[in-house]
């Protein structure tokens, strides 16, 4: 049977990037044009995405006749909460992120990485939930060319931990960052963001943490003002909690990081401080 083949409930998580637009595709065509009505396809906005992701993820839409629901992070009295949103009212701001650390008190880090969950699995999770879905499958794209990451996400996926099992196709089919660009090269429209070698370094979160102090630098250059939340979030924490008010302890600040692209130098780690990118359910 086709590993694109998927029985609801479901849950198609949907990063906005070339590799689960991938996956989307493949799966929609194993279904021939329209999937179950218990197969969500579901994007979980930040807020701190670069507008590319999101002008992409509507293109997606668009070109093949499907819906996509977008969800945030929200907080309703107390309490964690989620709301859908669209490519008219998705936050552009930081403004689900914002949320997550005025209810936290601190922002996440390398150790601490409950943005991911907090911002992405959770709120898909709490979608499933409003469907009335008290079990489904959680499909996610990770490829072949990624053997850790799918060994990771199968663990978790069975030990019984969550409200889900967990699927992915692409790593079943042996598909890999070169399929995928050779794809998406062949396709009548694409994300417009650079992909180098497979991989889109203003992906995800624009300035994520977890990306290296080169492409952070290089990101800054690229797109003039992105730092600008970044710096914000750390020069209102670290006063009080020092190097603990970071997202990085290991390495300078935004601020630092920008004023040294603004001195046209760089910090170069090498490969120090590569945490690898940000997934949805690392």
């Amino acid at each position: 049977m086709s590993p694109y083949l998927i029985e609801g409930p479901a849950v198609i998580s949907f990063s906005g990037g070339r590799t689960s637009g991938y996956m989307l595709k493949h799966i929609l065509d194993a279904h021939d044009g329209a999937l179950p009505e218990d197969v969500e396809v579901v994007f979980a906005n930040t807020g701190k995405e670069r507008p590319e992701t999101l002008d992409f993820v509507r293109d997606c839409e668009q070109n093949w006749n499907l819906s996509i629901v977008g969800v945030e992070y929200a907080v309703k009295g107390r309490s964690h909460a989620f709301k859908e949103v669209n490519h008219r009212t998705a936050s552009r701001n930081g403004g689900p992120f914002d949320l997550m650390i005025e209810k936290k008190k601190i922002l996440p880090n390398p150790t601490q990485r409950f943005c991911t969950t907090e911002l992405k699995i959770k709120p898909m999770q709490r979608l499933a939930k409003a469907r009335g879905w008290k079990h489904f499958t959680n499909v996610i794209g990770l490829r072949a060319d990624e053997p850790r990451r799918v060994a990771r996400a199968r663990q978790r996926g069975e030990s019984g931990k969550d409200d889900w099992d967990v699927a992915t196709p692409l790593a079943v089919a042996g598909v890999s960052k070169h399929v995928v660009k050779t794809w998406w090269g062949e396709r009548n429209f694409n994300l417009n963001l650079p992909d180098i070698g497979g991989v889109t370094p203003a992906g995800n979160c624009d300035l994520c943490f977890l990306k290296t102090a080169a492409n952070l630098s290089g990101l800054m250059r690229d797109y003039p003002g992105s730092s600008a939340w970044w710096m914000e979030k750390e020069q209102a924490l670290e006063p009080t909690r020092g190097r603990a008010g970071l997202f990085r302890a290991d390495r300078p600040s935004y601020a630092a990081l920008q004023d040294a692209v603004d001195r046209q130098e760089d910090f170069d780690f090498g490969d120090a401080d590569a945490l690898g990118d940000c997934f949805c359910h690392d």
